[in-house]
This record gives structure tokens, sequence and C-alpha cells, in this order.
């Protein structure tokens, strides 16, 4: 069992939780349903992050196995299970299958339309690893995708409309990660697997773009904040957000600016105090600014 919970990289779980953020900018919405209907909605919420879950767990699988010729001579991915031949074809289909039976099963009980969101999900994770992954630019492009795909099965599960603000910023924000991530890569890891990709990444311009794309973030979040508050959605609380939201990104940016830490995002965000302690505070203001505003 072990060898299947590493393989499934539970690090990364964090990127499910971009489904919970709908949930959260329309609290002030769930303070005029019924204690059932609010449950129900939780149930939904929670049930769509299991989903989504087992679907991206089926694409390391794949991604894995289609790399595990080469992940035996990278320094880091050599130790999964896949790569280290812990587990056989054989168990990685069937684990692959009851992965698959339970997110259709819990896309099922929150909306169908879920499950054609799940099943397009899949192949073009499928798609990735045998192809995107291998062409600069579209690859970027495509990890942003699934970040959105994620946003949209949340809105789904709580039957509540959001912003396309919030669309554009995730895709704005997953973009500066994967950014990051791919210029690290570039600069430490000289025998990657495409070399187009590393030539790509390594050029001179990178760091220009990827700073671009930070001040982006934090342009279109003040803009989205405005927004929200001129047309009398949120009050004027909400701005204090855009505070933790600029510090929280600038602070992962200049982390991650340091040695190869942009390799791992998640390690970053789950272990650097500042970034949790900005999470935190966004999340409070959040809530006391849905409060006020009821």
């Amino acid at each position: 069992m072990k060898k299947f919970i590493k393989s499934s990289r539970p690090k990364q779980v964090l990127k499910n939780f971009i489904i919970f953020v709908p949930f959260f900018f329309t609290l002030e919405k769930w303070r005029i349903l019924s204690f059932d209907e609010n449950i129900t909605l939780i149930t939904n919420n929670f049930l769509a992050f299991i989903s989504f879950c087992c679907a991206s767990i089926i694409g390391y699988q794949v991604n894995d196995l289609m790399d595990r010729e080469y992940d035996k001579n990278h320094p880091i991915k050599k130790n999964r299970p896949i790569s280290l031949g812990l587990i056989s074809i054989l168990e990685i289909v069937i684990f692959i299958i009851i992965l698959f039976l339970i997110s259709i099963a819990c896309a099922y009980v929150v909306d169908s339309k879920i499950i054609y969101i799940i099943f397009s999900y899949i192949i073009l994770s499928f798609s990735y690893s045998r192809l995107i992954k291998s062409i600069p630019a579209l690859d970027i492009l495509c990890i942003s995708i699934f970040y959105i795909t994620r946003m949209i099965v949340g809105t789904l599960s709580i039957n509540f409309e959001i912003s396309i603000w919030l669309y554009i910023l995730t895709f704005l924000a997953s973009l500066l990660i994967i950014l990051i991530k791919r210029f690290s890569e570039s600069k430490h890891y000289k025998n990657v697997r495409y070399s187009d990709i590393r030539v790509f990444y390594s050029k001179k311009y990178v760091p220009r773009v990827i700073y671009l794309v930070l001040i982006l973030n934090i342009l279109f979040y003040a803009i989205y904040c405005f927004s929200e508050i001129l047309s009398n959605q949120r009050n004027f609380l909400f701005l204090i957000t855009s505070i933790f939201f600029s510090y929280g990104i600038y602070r992962y940016y200049k982390v991650t600016s340091q040695g190869n830490l942009g390799e791992s995002p998640e390690e970053v965000i789950i272990k650097d105090k500042h970034i949790i302690a900005s999470v935190i505070f966004y999340l409070t203001t959040m809530t006391a600014a849905s409060e006020l505003n009821f």
C-alpha cells in the first residue's frame, strides 16, 4: 500500500485545493441557504475534490510509466516506485481502474457534467505525457488548463457562478509557478529528456517574462478587487485581501529565485512560514469581508 501512496505523489494533492476556491469566494451566498442545503453543497464540493484527486493520480501513473526509463537516471525522479520497478504494469493497470471508478462515481453523485470534464482531463493528461510535454510553450499552457479545469469542477460542485476574473487569475498564477519551475529545471538539469524544452526555458529573457507575469498577477488581482467593489459585489474590506495576495505571490517568486526551490512548488508553499501566514490572513480577511457584506 505504501508504494501506491508514494506513487500517487501526495504532496501534489495541494494543487487540487483549487477546487475549494469557488467555495470561499461565494461564502456570502451560502448564508441564504438552509443548513441541509449547505451540508449538501459542502459534501458535493468535497466529493468533487476526491474525484479530481483520483483523476490527477491517474495522470501521474501514466506519466511515470511512460517516463520510467528516463526517470531511472534523474536525481529525484529515480526514487519513484514505478521507476524503481516496485509496481508492476498489471498493478498499475488495476490501480488506475480503481481510481477511475472512484473518480467517476464521485463525479456522478455531484453533477454528471463533471464526468465529461474528468474524461477530458484524463485524455488531455495522456496527450500531455505522450506529446505536449515535449513542445515548448504549449506544455505550460496545457498545465495551466489543468488548473483552470480544477476551478471549473469546483464551481460546478457548488452551483454558484464565480467571476471570470478568478479564471484569469488562476491561469496567471499557474503560469507563474510553471514558468519558474521550467526555468529552474533548465538551470540545474542539463540532461533533461527533451533538449528543446531545456533550451527554450534557459534563454535569458525567461526571467523577465516571469517577472512580467508576477506583475500581471498583482495588477489583475487589484483590478478584480476594484471591479467587485465598484459593482457592489464586495465591500472595501475586500481590497485588503490584495495586500496578502500580492505579498504571498511575491514571496513565492523571491524564494524560488534562490537555488532550485522552484522545481518543487508544493514544498515551498507548505514550508515557507511567510507564504503560510499570507494564506491564513488572506482567508481570514476574505471570510470577514463576506460576513460584513451579507
